[in-house]
C-alpha cells in the first residue's frame, strides 16, 4: 500500500479517520495476534486498570463506548475471572470495577506485545507523540461534540413530531 496523500481529492477528515482506526486496528491485531487478549479486550483491561476501580459509567467514557456495550464487555471478563466488582463507596446503586490477579497477569502479558506495536508505531510517526496525541484528542472531542448536537437536534425533532401527532402542521 502506497503513502496516503492528504491532499487526494474527495477524501475528508472523517473518512482519514476511520482509515486511520482500520490501519491501527490492522498493526494491532497483528502485533498481538499470539496474546491472551485482543487489542479491544486489551483496551478494556488497561481502562480498568489505568483508572483502578472505575464505574462501569466511567469506564464507558474512558474507552469512548457505549455503556450498553461496555457492560457486555465487563461481563465477558468477570466470567473469565478477569474482573471483579467492589461496592461503590457513596452511590448505593452503582459498584466499581477492578481487575483480578489473572486479569492483571493477562493484561500485563498482553501489553508486552502492545509495547511492540506502539514501539513500531513510534518509529513511523513524522511528529512527536505529544504533538498527535493533542490533534487525536482534539479530533476525539469534536466527535463526542458532534455526535451529543446531533443526539439533541434528533430528540428535538422527535419531540416536534410528537407534540403534533407526527404529522406536519395544517394551515388555516
Amino acid at each position: 500500500m502506497s503513502e496516503p496523500e492528504a491532499t487526494q481529492p474527495g477524501t475528508s477528515l472523517l473518512f482519514e479517520v476511520f482509515a486511520l482506526k482500520q490501519a491501527v486496528g490492522r498493526l494491532l491485531t497483528e502485533t498481538m495476534r499470539d496474546g491472551p487478549l485482543s487489542p479491544g479486550e486489551y483496551a478494556v483491561y488497561s481502562a480498568i486498570f489505568e483508572l483502578e476501580a472505575a464505574t462501569p459509567t466511567q469506564l464507558a467514557a474512558r474507552l469512548g463506548m457505549r455503556l450498553t456495550t461496555f457492560v457486555d464487555r465487563i461481563r465477558e471478563i468477570e466470567r473469565r475471572g478477569h474482573a471483579r466488582r467492589i461496592a461503590h463507596p457513596t452511590d448505593g446503586r452503582s459498584y466499581r470495577v477492578v481487575l483480578s490477579a489473572d486479569g492483571l497477569a493477562a493484561h500485563r502479558a498482553a501489553n508486552r506485545l502492545f509495547e511492540r506495536a506502539h514501539a513500531s508505531f513510534d518509529a513511523e510517526l513524522a511528529r512527536s507523540q505529544a504533538e498527535a496525541k493533542v490533534v487525536v484528542v482534539e479530533l476525539r472531542a469534536a466527535a463526542d461534540r458532534a455526535t451529543r448536537a446531533r443526539s439533541r437536534d434528533a430528540a428535538a425533532a422527535a419531540a416536534r413530531a410528537a407534540g403534533h401527532g407526527g404529522a406536519a402542521p395544517r394551515s388555516r
